[in-house]
């Protein structure tokens, strides 16, 4: 009898914690260097539409897809730069899944726009390789290219 009042003790103070953990807000983590974050002044509909603009008027660039995230509190956007491929691929097939595409999140933080967009090297973290390594160094001064235009750098 003493036993089973332990048990169920621990079992009210454990279904207590978990309750508690489902139920509080979660922290935010902070984003580390295989984020590319930049403030804007322009709106997301208007980053949204220039950096379509880009990707479907450069010859080396496929627009593939926008749509909304969390309630529509983010504008998600992916686009691709194709010279990457063949370095991708060169690191196997299976690593098809990371082929040249931007992550690009686009949201509202403190009463300005946000963009946010995966580093390249996330690539290098995820699959060590030389070809991936090559991937990155190109993909670099591309989508520096793309944020220079978009953010109306230099």
């Amino acid at each position: 009898m003493h036993t089973q009042n332990r048990i169920t003790t621990l079992a009210l103070a454990t279904t207590a914690a978990m309750a508690l953990a489902l139920t509080a807000p979660l922290a935010a983590a902070e984003p580390d260097d295989h984020f590319v974050i930049h403030d804007s002044e322009q709106t997301r509909e208007e980053l949204a539409s220039v950096i379509r603009e880009f990707a479907e008027n450069e010859e080396d660039w496929i627009f593939l897809a926008e749509f909304a995230l969390a309630g529509g509190d983010i504008t998600a956007l992916k686009v691709c730069y194709l010279p990457l491929g063949p370095d991708i691929l060169d690191a196997g097939l299976h690593v098809g899944a990371m082929m040249p595409c931007g992550h690009i999140g686009l949201y509202e933080e403190n009463g300005g726009t946000k963009l946010s967009m995966l580093h390249p090297k996330f690539m290098t973290t995820l699959q060590p390789h030389p070809s991936l390594e090559r991937a990155v160094e190109n993909a670099e001064p591309a989508f520096e290219t793309l944020l220079d235009h978009v953010l109306g750098g230099p």
